[in-house]
């Protein structure tokens, strides 16, 4: 490259030589008036361009030299380093260059896998912009030991049968899901997003040899515009007061600890968020509207019903602050919320329904981690609170409080390796049981309705040898206590076998 670069500027100053050369030929012919020292003016020129042409040479020459050299010498390192650790360790570099190899090879094959779903199963939107399908298909199998409200997901316990074989097995595939994700136009100075996942545990079709089916159920929507600081979305999601979840892949139709601590249920709402408070984008606010669901099963008649919350003609509200603080090459989360939503009854009766809440996410280590939610609230059914109940009601069904409640979750995740990790948890959803002690639901026979406290506590193991595969391994303890009588207990097995796409 040097070399030619110097016959470049070579060829250059020749041509510009030839130039002037002729312009003095030309001027000494069309002008015989010209004065006679001009050409030698021409020439003292046409002289100090060949030496400055010949210095710059050398010092490309030179410069080319020292490069040759410096390569011979580098060449030469290498090799004596390289020789060095082969006598030193060979075993162990060895065994690197394999690694090394291995994790290569697996790489090409992720590319190359990739790079052929590319090629092969484009997806064509109506506004022409990119859209990715995702998704997860997982099957997953659990071994009770008692009576649970659902054997594919069991959440509560039930009391014994004497008359009836206790404990179940059971499999599914209902917990698949799908996704897609589409990145739109800019719009306002805005990027927009929007994603939408769908599963198949939204009930299941009663006819012949199908009950381990399912049917298809809305899981979560996002229509999202970010700016450099702020967003607006429009989601269907789990409430703003609890942004964390537990790990679990055994239980994903309703996410783990779900009605023990959990606040889960997926509800329509509106949500801006604002990080430009503090400049170093430490603090955040968000704002959001939810459209609040009346807790337990919906109308017999298949059509959705007005909710209490609906019915007062107002939405509910939530705000949440939060909080990042960086150590070292990891961050600390914390952060508070509020709930408030008006309920109107029959009768002219309302309850106000609120929620406190605190969650956090604090790295212990590169392996540890340590994270949870505490909330305190009343009226929480719709949230996934209050024992599946937003109020009580005493003396014949005339007299309607809202219920009160409290309960949280914790959760210790170890990262054993890059590819195994194992979770550990526990949560209670508490119902005041000054509110249910002489209720007119302490004589229900529903369980939901007599149920007052549940708790549940997990341990799992999530094995993932490759980037699209999973396999897990769960022990599950559910403890239940009514109003009125002795609590109920099921442990439970859970496995999960999973395929990422």
């Amino acid at each position: 490259m040097n070399r030619e670069k110097s016959r470049h500027h070579r060829g250059t100053i020749l041509a510009l030589a030839v130039f002037l050369s002729a312009y003095a030929v030309e001027a000494q012919q069309n002008s015989p008036v010209v004065e006679a020292d001009h050409a030698g003016r021409v020439e003292q020129r046409l002289d100090q361009l060949l030496s400055t042409v010949d210095s710059m040479r050398q010092q490309l020459d030179q410069s080319q030299r020292e490069m040759e050299e410096m390569r011979t010498e580098l060449r030469a390192l290498r090799t004596q380093l390289a020789e060095a650790n082969l006598k030193e360790n060979p075993e162990a570099t060895a065994t690197s260059l394999q690694a090394s190899v291995r994790q290569l090879q697996e790489q090409t094959d992720v590319l190359q896998a990739e790079v052929k779903q590319h090629d092969q199963t484009k997806v064509e939107t109506l506004s022409k912009y990119p859209m990715r399908i995702s998704g997860m298909l997982l099957f997953s199998s659990f071994l009770n030991s008692g009576e649970v409200d659902s054997v594919d997901l069991p959440i509560i316990a039930l009391p014994q049968n004497a008359n009836r074989p206790q404990g179940s097995l059971s499999a599914t595939a209902r917990q698949t899901e799908v996704g897609l994700d589409v990145a739109g136009p800019s719009l306002w100075g805005a990027h927009s997003f929007a994603d939408i996942s769908v599963d198949f545990f939204g009930g299941i079709p009663y006819s012949d040899y199908t009950t381990s089916a399912g049917v298809l159920r809305l899981r979560t929507a996002h229509a999202r515009l970010d700016w450099d600081r702020r967003s607006l979305t429009a989601a269907f999601d789990r409430p703003l007061i609890s942004p964390l979840q537990p790990t679990s892949f055994v239980t994903l139709g309703e996410p783990a600890l779900a009605w023990s601590g959990n606040l889960w249920t997926w509800l329509p709402r509106l949500q801006f968020r604002d990080d430009s408070l503090f400049a170093n984008r430490r603090l955040g606010v968000e704002f959001g509207l939810i459209d609040v669901a009346a807790p337990g099963p919906p109308a017999n008649s298949g059509l959705r019903q007005a909710s209490p919350a609906e019915r007062s003609r107002q939405p509910g509200y939530e705000a949440r602050l939060s909080y990042t603080l960086p150590l070292g090459d990891r961050t600390v989360e914390i952060g508070t919320g509020g709930y408030y939503s008006r309920q109107a009854y029959s009768y002219d009766r309302h309850v106000d329904a609120w929620a406190g809440s605190a969650d956090w996410r604090v790295p212990l280590t590169r392996s540890l981690e340590l994270s949870g939610e505490f909330y305190r609230g009343r009226g929480i059914g719709g949230l996934g609170g209050g024992a599946y109940k937003d109020f009580v009601t005493h003396s014949n069904y005339t007299v309607l409080r809202g219920l009160n409640a409290e309960g949280g979750w914790g959760q210790f995740k170890i990262k054993l390796t890059r590819s195994l990790e194992a979770n550990f948890a526990t949560g209670e959803d508490n119902a005041f049981a000054g509110d249910l002690r002489g209720s007119d639901f302490s004589s229900e026979q529903n369980e939901y309705l007599q149920l007052a406290r549940n708790r549940t506590g997990f341990g799992n193991v999530i094995y993932r040898p490759k980037a699209y595969l999973l396999f897990s391994a769960e022990y599950r303890n559910i403890h239940s206590w009514p109003i009125a009588g002795q609590g109920n207990s099921n442990q439970s097995l859970g496995l999960a076998a999973g395929y990422l796409f």
